[in-house]
């Protein structure tokens, strides 16, 4: 399972922050919106179709603080997929001496998950079960 997508779901009502991280079989995604640069300027959603998506994994109730490259004035998610930029990444923090988390298009599940135990984050996994899955 790879990921494909961090997609930010917002904050609570005491500013804790929750994210998709969504997971396919596949790292061949054919979706026109994601050659647009820079990826903010897109008015359509980025989110892959719900054909490429089959595990979401839930980040919730966490103070950690992602930039996403599809709300970039730089990158698009394009770029991500090429491994130019990641698809997130924790905002840098000079009070800190921990490593900042990052996270590529095409991670495995597994490397994802290990990163956020390290910080004591738990993924809610969610399978995805469409007609296009067969299942």
């Amino acid at each position: 399972m790879k990921l494909i997508y961090v997609n930010e779901i917002g904050s609570d009502y005491k500013g804790q922050k929750q994210y998709e991280f969504i997971f396919s079989n596949s790292s061949e995604i054919d979706m026109e919106d994601w050659y647009i640069i820079p990826a903010s300027s897109t008015s359509n959603s980025l989110s892959p179709d719900v054909e490429y998506i089959n595990i979401v994994g839930l980040l919730k109730d966490s103070d950690v603080d992602l930039e996403l490259v599809q709300n970039s004035d730089y990158f698009g998610v394009i770029d991500a997929v090429d491994n130019v930029v990641s698809l997130a990444w924790e905002k840098y923090n000079p009070d800190t001496d921990e490593d900042r988390l990052t996270f590529r298009f095409a991670e495995s599940l597994e490397n994802v998950t290990k990163k956020l135990k390290s910080r004591n984050y738990n993924l809610i996994k969610q399978e995805i079960k469409t007609s296009e899955h067969g299942t």
